[in-house]
């Protein structure tokens, strides 16, 4: 398990997340969203695929409170390193559907440490 030293924090699996903010609806909030129903429906349309990475975990998140809307891909730290090395496919292709979805803004990635305790 690798530790980040002197901290002392260890981990065995990484995470990758795919994240936007999606337009809410005209009443500001999530319910009748066209961009976020877009998204999930994009997500849908991915999900066997991702499900599919060795050791994958995949969660959505979605705040109706300040329009985010996450996937999180987390895997063991050798599974995680194999596919950063395959470019994160189908990552790339997801975040340019994201992007091409009107609503859709602030399209990111971020790698990081999930660790369940």
């Amino acid at each position: 398990m690798p530790t980040i030293e002197p901290c002392g924090v260890s981990f065995d699996k990484v995470a990758y997340e795919l994240r936007c903010k999606y337009a809410g609806d005209e009443s500001g909030g999530p319910a009748n969203s066209a961009s976020l129903k877009a998204a999930e429906a994009l997500l849908q349309e991915y999900l066997p695929a991702l499900k599919a990475l060795p050791g994958a975990e995949v969660t959505r998140v979605m705040c109706g409170g300040c329009h985010d809307f996450k996937i999180v891909v987390n895997q063991p730290c050798a599974d995680h390193d194999a596919w950063k090395a395959a470019d994160y496919a189908p990552a790339p292709e997801i975040l340019a559907k994201l992007k091409a979805i009107d609503g859709i803004s602030s399209v990111e990635t971020q790698e990081y440490t999930c660790q369940p305790l």
